[in-house]
């Protein structure tokens, strides 16, 4: 009777475990659909399209002003759009100057750069 006890709390143990991993093992549900180019006058406009079903999702990006007054400044972005949806960031003015920007397919946080 103690074995199968010991087995019941196990395989109990073994389910909390993995829910609580499940973050982890998120989704690969974003792609960048970004068109390139900045017109004098408009903004920076970044893309994502969520490819999953199921409900909202948030994206983060982190944004690096690479030229112009913000050169060096680093900034994070979170938008959310639900399944084949597109989120949209408008990080600043294209006069602003030049901009990079990392992302994850995951939507989790990416590392920004420094």
């Amino acid at each position: 009777m103690r074995d199968k006890r010991n087995w019941r709390t196990a395989i109990a143990a073994g389910a909390l475990v993995a829910a609580a991993a499940s973050p982890a093992w998120a989704v690969d549900c974003w792609s960048d659909a970004t068109v390139s180019g900045c017109e004098s006058g408009g903004w920076h406009l970044l893309q994502f399209k969520n490819g999953c079903e199921g409900g909202t999702r948030m994206i983060n990006v982190c944004v690096k002003w690479t030229s112009g007054p913000s050169a060096g400044v680093v900034n994070s972005f979170a938008n959310s759009a639900e399944g084949g949806g597109v989120a949209e960031i408008r990080p600043g003015m294209c006069d602003n100057g030049a901009i990079s920007y990392t992302w994850r397919r995951d939507g989790a946080v990416p590392t920004c750069p420094r």
